[in-house]
């Protein structure tokens, strides 16, 4: 179709993976929703301008929701931040109060709210990645826009707004676009007016579930890499392959797995559960694999199961490691991260990308290369199944002697 400033029509609710409310474009040319909303008060005196860059939704919540957590990760609806509830409701193409109009007949508020920030959150679908698209807002008073997590446009003023008055470039991506718009009022009139000059149908998605970190029984491996070829140097280098004179393969381990006990170089495989903290180096020692402490050039492989009770396209996975990482998920390579770095904290993944699940077993083996430093790794997953060790029906001489199972308690949240 002619690319267009759209309005959005009806609402329909749609049985999916996520619930979603989708928003059909018609002739008009304002997003009117429905929007997810959530509105946060401001000191007394400090609406509109003095709010622009105050995170509303930190100080409602103690800190509990941020304006980045949101801006990333979206939110439910009837998730609370402070008192309120996070509200489906439509705005108004027109009027110098429609935003007022809207959190009142969502029920987040009465009569005439002033010294507020309002937060308006929707999704664009795009066919396609579309750069350098214009957007428009106007805005009683202030207006700060998120689009995928990136502060896009911010106008700290306090005036009023009937349509459209600022226009700034955007870059509209393939599939889904987190689009957040904070607007701070004052005193008198509360007004928003959102337009994309792109090709998009603009919906409310529940975010997908969190990424939880697996925390469970892993059969680990390590093989040491050539001096100073640790880390990103040796991300690509068969180090298994290396250190048996090619009688064991990364490939064949991301197939077929391996067995407690069978020997690589000088090593033996060896259960283990990563701790808490990620750090492979110390567990190791703990475990008897190694009596050095400070292991530098040299690759870690840990070998474990997920067992999904269905098919799940789109799961979406996350890995920190220090130093590079590369991920196998039923004998594919599915990520691959060549990077000297440290593993950062355990409160977020470094990085995430989607994979899909068969039912039953999924056999998932991470390759993280250590230059020296620290040595680490965190892996998660936000489809809901359980961990296991496997031993190997096929590729060893060491008879299958049952399995090693944990349940979805061993997924825990990253804290």
């Amino acid at each position: 179709m002619n690319r267009k400033l759209f309005t959005i029509g009806l609402a329909c609710l749609m049985a999916l993976f996520v619930i979603s409310v989708t928003q059909v474009a018609d002739a008009q040319d304002k997003i009117t929703g429905p929007w997810l909303w959530m509105i946060a008060p401001t000191d007394a005196g400090q609406g509109g301008a003095a709010a622009t860059d105050v995170d509303s939704l930190s100080v409602a919540s103690d800190g509990a929701v941020t304006e980045d957590m949101v801006a990333n990760n979206g939110a439910n609806e009837g998730d609370k931040v402070g008192d309120l509830e996070w509200t489906l409701g439509e705005i108004a193409a027109t009027g110098g109060n429609n935003v007022n109009d809207a959190v009142v007949a969502a029920g987040l508020g009465e009569g005439d709210i002033n010294d507020h920030s309002s937060y308006a959150l929707i999704t664009l679908e795009s066919g396609s990645d579309q750069n350098e698209v214009d957007m428009r807002v106007g805005s009683d008073d202030s207006i700060k826009v998120w689009l995928n997590g990136e502060e896009v446009f911010k106008n700290a003023v306090n005036r009023g707004a009937g349509d459209f008055q600022d226009t700034f470039q955007v870059n509209i991506k393939t599939g889904d676009n987190l689009l957040l718009v904070k607007v701070g009022e004052r005193g008198g009139g509360w007004s928003m007016f959102v337009g994309v000059d792109a090709d998009v149908t603009a919906v409310y998605k529940a975010p997908p579930p969190p990424i939880v970190n697996i925390e469970g029984e892993y059969l680990w491996m390590i093989a040491p890499t050539e001096s100073g070829q640790g880390g990103a140097n040796s991300t690509d280098i068969d180090s298994l392959a290396v250190a048996s004179d090619d009688e064991v393969t990364e490939e064949m381990v991301a197939k077929n797995g391996a067995a407690e006990g069978d020997s690589v170089g000088d090593y033996d495989w060896t259960l283990a559960e990563l701790p808490e903290n990620g750090d492979i180096n110390a567990m190791l020692v703990e475990a008897g694999v190694t009596d050095v402490t400070d292991f530098n050039d040299v690759s870690s492989y840990a070998l474990i199961t997920l067992v999904s009770a269905e098919a799940v396209e789109g799961a979406m996975m996350g890995v920190s490691s220090d130093d590079s990482v590369k991920v196998w998920l039923n004998g594919e390579v599915v990520h691959n991260n060549a990077v000297n770095r440290g593993r950062g904290g355990a409160g977020s993944f470094q990085d995430t990308f989607s994979v899909n699940l068969v039912k039953g077993d999924n056999l998932l083996l991470i390759k993280v290369s250590e230059r020296g430093g620290g040595w680490g790794m965190f892996a998660g997953i936000n489809a809901e199944v359980e961990t296991a060790y496997r031993e190997p029906a096929v590729g060893t001489a060491v008879e299958a002697a049952g399995k090693f199972v944990t349940t979805w308690g061993n997924l825990k949240s990253k804290k």
